[in-house]
């Protein structure tokens, strides 16, 4: 099922589909009077997930632009530089007025399993989208693995990453099981379960660390339970000598040392006073950048901790290595 929204930025249509009929369907040869574009709005997608793909349109002189061009579809797929499943979707024929000044921005919601049908358990997909005739609608983004379907067990736990894929963009972490094994196990558990996607990063102290992993945080509604939330256990502290300095993958816990969960931070700056005092599991290994965009985002609250735009994990990507 493909879901499209189409919003007039700005300026208007003269008017609606015209009685002139369009040649062909998907006849989009460049007409003079507008540019297009077309984008995805996030890099990467979970195989598991949506693709968002954003076709706008500038309306440089008076034209008129194909009916199917604003309810239909026509995508040509590359699959790691191989042909891949060819996308369509009828529209409305016959053609619309535009008068100059008008973007028109189209929303086109397509689930990734209708690019990459067998996605891999390990490695990203790279695909390159074209609509055929519109110049400039053409773009590039990745399809995440498959996690569900891994063994958590059969996994060498020391060389097998995650990769963290939020609004801000990407950070991909490795682990340590030779200092914290349960940890590590618990949290590429409840990384395959999809347990972490669609959370936030609900506490951002800058120069400090940022915090998220809280279920709760997925609902506005529950704001005032944001931080509280856990999987429904809680796991024994393995305290170990790893120095939180910038990067540390470590579990946030409450009074209790034997209270973490599922709530983990990465520190933003070396942090020696939480040394042996919280469970350092892990470490960033890059989207450093990544780490500093949520880290400086403006933030509000009490304790000026909460972001002021949402900070998401759309979802958490398992990159597997198997035992030897």
């Amino acid at each position: 099922m493909i879901r499209t929204v189409i919003s007039f930025v700005a300026g208007a249509a003269l008017a609606g589909f015209s009685a002139v009929e369009a040649a062909a369907q998907d006849n989009f040869a460049p007409r003079p009077g507008y540019t297009a574009t077309l984008s995805a709005s996030r890099g990467v997608v979970s195989a598991n997930g949506t693709v968002e793909l954003v076709l706008g349109l500038k309306i440089t002189e008076p034209c008129q632009l194909p009916g199917a061009l604003l309810t239909g579809m026509t995508l040509d797929v590359q699959v790691d530089d191989a042909a891949g499943p060819k996308i369509s979707e009828a529209g409305k024929g016959g053609l619309v007025d535009f008068v100059p000044g008008t973007r028109v921005e189209r929303r086109i919601r397509i689930p990734a399993s209708r690019f990459v049908p067998a996605p891999a358990v390990s490695g990203f997909a790279t695909v390159a989208v074209s609509w055929p005739g519109v110049v400039g609608a053409n773009c590039v983004f990745k399809i995440a693995p498959d996690s569900s379907k891994l063994d958590i067990a059969k996994l060498d736990h020391s060389k097998t990453k995650v990769v963290l894929l939020t609004n801000h963009g990407e950070m991909t972490l490795s682990f340590r099981p030779d200092k914290a094994p349960n940890h590590v196990k618990n949290f590429l558990e409840l990384a395959k379960k999809g347990y972490y996607d669609g959370t936030k990063f609900h506490r951002v102290i800058r120069g400090f660390m940022i915090q998220g992993g809280c279920p709760n945080s997925r609902h506005d509604s529950k704001r005032e339970l944001w931080g509280r939330g856990d999987p429904g256990y809680k796991i024994d502290a393995e305290f170990n000598d790893i120095r939180h300095v910038r990067g540390v993958l470590s579990m946030a816990r409450g009074p209790d040392p034997n209270s973490a969960g599922s709530q983990f931070f990465i520190c933003h700056k070396d942090s020696s006073q939480l040394d042996n005092q919280y469970t350092a599991f892990g470490n960033l290994e890059s989207g450093a950048d990544t780490l500093d965009s949520i880290a400086n985002t403006p933030c509000t609250g009490r304790k000026r901790e909460t972001p002021v735009e949402p900070v998401i994990l759309h979802s958490v990507v398992i990159l597997p290595v198997l035992k030897g």
